[in-house]
């Protein structure tokens, strides 16, 4: 009786061990799937773009500078200028990061500015900062728009 009692203990604890060693290999995850599961994936889930054109006082294309954008991210913060450079056309796309996403009233909380110039336009300035406004909108991609932007010649200093 006593070895009877002994084996089926000893099987059982064989069964166990297999099954424990099946479901830990089925509880075993990859890095990406532990990630994903917790909401912190490294696929986008959205994706917002800012769009614009450069040009100067007669219309023509600034290729070349340094745009930027800035947005109030709450009270009394505001990110750092997130930043791009100007094809030949004078445009730009900006892909905003994902922790400025979710900012309440984006088109009012952002706004858009030439950060530098090439030489012939040193002297060129804007009225103010540009607002942007939401042209399009779905399945997880907004784009926005700050228009043409357009710099006006002033004296040089």
């Amino acid at each position: 009786m006593e070895m009877r009692f002994l084996l089926c203990s000893s099987l059982t604890l064989v069964f166990m061990l297999a099954l424990g060693e099946a479901a830990g290999d089925i509880m075993r995850w990859s890095r990406k799937e532990m990630v994903e599961m917790a909401g912190y994936g490294e696929d986008k889930l959205s994706s917002v773009l800012v769009t614009a054109s450069l040009l100067s006082s007669s219309s023509s294309p600034i290729p070349g500078a340094t745009v930027g954008i800035k947005c109030h991210t709450g009270y009394r913060k505001r990110s750092k200028w997130i930043k791009a450079v100007t094809n030949a056309l004078g445009q730009f796309t900006i892909d905003l990061p994902s922790h400025l996403h979710a900012i309440p009233d984006l088109d009012k909380a952002c706004s858009v500015k030439p950060l530098s110039v090439p030489k012939p336009y040193h002297c060129s300035h804007t009225k103010s900062h540009r607002g942007i406004k939401l042209v399009s909108s779905s399945n997880g991609l907004r784009v926005y728009t700050a228009g043409n932007i357009t710099l006006h010649r002033g004296p040089c200093k």
